[in-house]
C-alpha cells in the first residue's frame, strides 16, 4: 500500500510538473506573439507617419511660393535715362487700376506695377541697348501703345504676364496697337491698295460692273493677287462717274 501511495504521489507530481512545463511554454509563445503585433503594429505606425509627412512639405511649398510684397518707391539704377523709362513705364501700367472690369479687379490690385515697369525696362535694356541709342524709335512706338488712352487692353496684358516683357522686343507697332487702330490701319491700307497703280497691270474700261452709288455702269477696273496663289484674284473697281470705289475677288 505504501508503494501504491509513492506511485499515486510520484504520478501526481509529474502531471503536475508537466502541466507547468506546458503552461509556461504557451505562456513564452504568448509572449513572443505579443512581442511580434506590437512590432508589426509599431512598423505600421511609421510607416503612416512618412507617408504624411509629404504632405506637409506640400504646405510649406505654397507658403514659400507666396507672391513678394508690393514696393512702395520705385527702383533706382542711378542712370538717369533709364530711371525715366521706369517711371513712364509705371505711370502707364497705374491706369490699369482705374480701367479693368469688375471681374479683373481682385486681379489687377494684386500685381506690382513698380515691379513690372523696372522687369520691362531692364529687359528692354538688355535687348535694345539705351532708349536714346539706336533703338530709341522703339522704345518711343512701344510707350506711345502703353499710354494710349484707347490702348487699354495692351497695358492690362503687360500688367498681368499675358505679354511677357521678352516678347515686347519682338512685336511690331501694328501688333501692340488697339483694335480701333487696327481698323483704321486696315482701311488705310486697303486704300493704298486702291490708289497705288505703280507696277501693275493698266485699268481697264467696262460696263459690266454697276455702282452702288450712283447706278452707271462707267467703271475702270484692275486686278491683283493679294491672297495665297491659288485663290482667285481680287478686282479693283473704281467708278467713273462718282469716283466710288469696291472691290471682289
Amino acid at each position: 500500500m505504501k508503494v501504491e501511495k509513492g506511485e499515486t504521489v510520484k504520478a501526481e507530481r509529474n502531471d503536475r510538473n508537466g502541466t507547468s512545463k506546458s503552461e509556461s511554454m504557451r505562456k513564452a509563445q504568448n509572449d513572443v506573439k505579443i512581442e511580434k503585433t506590437d512590432r508589426a503594429a509599431s512598423v505600421k505606425v511609421e510607416k503612416s507617419a512618412k507617408e504624411v509627412k509629404p504632405f506637409s512639405g506640400t504646405k510649406k511649398f505654397s507658403s514659400s511660393s507666396a507672391t513678394p510684397p508690393k514696393l512702395a518707391t520705385m527702383i533706382k539704377c542711378n542712370d538717369a535715362t533709364r530711371d525715366k523709362i521706369r517711371e513712364l513705364l509705371h505711370e502707364a501700367l497705374s491706369k490699369v487700376s482705374g480701367e479693368a472690369d469688375e471681374d479683373l479687379v481682385e486681379i489687377v490690385n494684386a500685381t506690382d506695377p513698380i515691379r513690372v515697369a523696372v522687369t520691362v525696362e531692364s529687359v528692354l535694356f538688355e535687348k535694345w541697348g539705351p532708349s536714346n541709342g539706336a533703338q530709341k524709335v522703339k522704345y518711343r512706338s512701344l510707350m506711345f501703345n502703353l499710354k494710349d488712352s484707347n490702348n487699354p487692353d495692351f497695358r492690362r496684358k503687360v500688367l498681368l504676364g499675358v505679354v511677357e516683357p521678352e516678347q515686347l522686343i519682338n512685336m511690331s507697332s501694328s501688333e501692340m496697337a488697339s483694335e480701333q487702330r487696327k481698323q483704321e490701319n486696315q482701311k488705310i491700307t486697303e486704300k493704298a491698295l486702291f490708289e497705288c497703280e505703280r507696277g501693275m497691270q493698266p485699268k481697264a474700261t467696262t460696263d459690266q460692273f454697276k455702282c452702288g452709288r450712283c447706278g452707271q455702269r462707267k467703271c475702270t477696273y484692275y486686278q491683283m493677287q493679294t491672297r495665297s496663289a491659288d485663290e482667285p484674284m481680287t478686282t479693283y473697281v473704281t467708278c467713273v462717274v462718282c469716283n466710288n470705289r469696291w472691290k471682289f475677288c
